[in-house]
């Protein structure tokens, strides 16, 4: 039942203007101190529900950013929820260059949101022979005189390059 009377918002009775009214002067439970229904994108932090409770917020920073530390879902950015976070410059704690969210490392984005390149330790396998990608070996090394090349191509004979032992050049 809503009063026609003058709105005194926590005052514990919900009048004409009121979402909500439940008494009291907290703003991180289901009502706020302006007498409106807590929810997501506020930019005020919601304490009064557990994670494992609908309505639960991680963060909320009251904008519709979903680059920044907290999502427009209010939790937490982390590498591998496939949002880019753009807040961060290179060498900053949470930097990502890239988010594909997988935590696959064969693929053009690593497990720790960086770009998969040569020299990495880790063979592509999304990019096809002839495409500029290619990795048909990355054994993380910056020597040309072993089984992969530095460009993560494999030596053989005729490369131009003399191999251990595979005689040939």
């Amino acid at each position: 039942v809503v009063r026609e009377t003058e709105a005194l918002c926590g005052n514990g009775t919900l009048e004409t203007g009121e979402a909500c009214d439940d008494g009291n002067e907290v703003s991180t439970d289901g009502c706020t101190t302006g007498c409106e229904v807590a929810r997501c994108g506020d930019g005020t932090m919601r304490s009064d529900r557990s994670r494992e409770e609908e309505g639960f917020e991680a963060c909320d920073d009251g904008n519709d950013s979903d680059t920044d530390s907290c999502t427009t879902q209010c939790v937490l950015a982390v590498c591998g929820d496939g949002l880019v976070r753009g807040d961060l410059s290179e060498g900053m704690v949470g930097f990502e260059q890239c988010d594909d969210g997988n935590t696959a490392d064969d693929d053009a984005c690593l497990s720790d949101c960086s770009r998969a390149r040569c020299g990495d330790a880790i063979v592509r396998t999304d990019a096809l022979e002839g495409e500029p990608d290619y990795e048909a070996c990355d054994d993380g090394n910056e020597r040309d005189d072993d089984g992969c090349l530095t460009t993560c191509v494999a030596a053989r004979c005729g490369d131009g390059i003399v191999g251990p032992g595979e005689g040939c050049d």
